[in-house]
């Protein structure tokens, strides 16, 4: 989803350069302070938009938002400039907001519903047999509808909790976090991958305190990260979340939320294996369009921001 700021900037100075504390945890066992989070590449113009990534036998691959082209785009290894591009033969790109991968498919979550109007969303779903085709290849994708079966009233509205930019795979089903502009929750949907049409019911609902908008399952690790921004732009922040997953539920109990050290329209976020996370971030008033990497130490844990080892902006 486009988020427009129209920001100083003395502000964006602020936004850009403030809160450097250290990481520390406050009474209620949340850590907070800032972690680093190193610039691994500017994207190419294509993919100013990312919205989604996805890791699939070693390669990364993106998606940008609403209005673009319904196509699929392979980053190189370095990340700054694009492999190959795929376009999802009759797919419509209305929202495209997540990337997520399982063992033999590929989703597209065509889930943004910024002003609340939506009432039917897509899934699309590529055989990643079809990911071998040759670049500028028309591919095969199905198509799969859902909605939100608790929703009782439709209105158009800017705080409303029906929005979504998060996919990710989890013992074989699809976990949809929303994206609630209401209240700042987050609440998990489970959607079957095998149905061309269902309803989905919220199952639990998470004080994440602020926007999600990227989600990714390490099924090593079982540990859920989500990363989004918070909801108050001035002074504004983005987070991430590392969640086990010990059974059925992310046990919040024992979830831990970070402060990344860049304030960025962090889009999207992807493990490589249980210490490494890959982010994307879209072009905006708060950043280029880039990739970004965030390394935990054998503890799980992300290095404070004065701890970076690269000169990272």
């Amino acid at each position: 989803m486009k988020r427009k700021a129209g920001l100083g900037v003395a502000a964006m100075a602020a936004l850009l350069l403030g809160g450097c504390s250290a990481v520390a945890t406050d009474s209620t066992g949340i850590i907070r302070g800032d972690i680093a989070v190193e610039r691994l590449a500017l994207l190419p113009e294509a993919v100013l938009e990312t919205s989604g990534l996805a890791r699939i036998d070693g390669q990364l691959w993106t998606i940008n938002d609403s209005g673009n082209e319904a196509a699929l785009y392979q980053l190189s290894a370095s990340g700054d400039a694009l492999s190959r591009t795929l376009y999802l033969a009759g797919a419509r790109n209305i929202d495209w907001e997540a990337l997520a991968a399982d063992d033999e498919q590929l989703y597209v979550a065509d889930c943004g519903n910024n002003r609340g109007r939506r009432t039917q969303l897509d899934l699309y779903r590529v055989a990643r047999t079809e990911l071998g085709a040759r670049d500028g290849s028309r591919i095969d994708s199905r198509r799969m509808q859902f909605r939100y079966g608790d929703r009782t009233e439709v209105t158009a509205s800017d705080s409303h909790n029906y929005d979504c930019e998060a996919l990710t795979v989890v013992d074989g089903s699809l976990w949809m976090f929303s994206k609630n502009r209401g209240d700042g929750r987050s609440s998990l949907y489970r959607l079957d991958p095998s149905l061309s049409e269902q309803a989905v019911f919220p199952e639990a609902s998470y004080p994440v305190d602020g926007l999600v908008t990227g989600a990714d399952f390490d099924p090593v690790g079982r540990q859920l990260a989500l990363v989004g921004y918070s909801r108050e732009r001035l002074p504004g922040y983005s987070f991430l979340w590392l969640v086990p997953v010990p059974g059925e539920l992310p046990d919040w109990s024992a979830a831990r939320r970070y402060r990344l050290g860049v304030y960025a329209q962090w889009e999207a976020v992807s493990w490589d294996g249980p210490r490494r996370l890959v982010l994307s971030a879209e072009r905006s008033a708060l950043s280029d369009t880039m990739l970004g990497e965030i390394r935990l130490d054998e503890e799980g844990r992300p290095p404070p921001a004065r701890q970076a080892t690269r000169d990272l902006w």
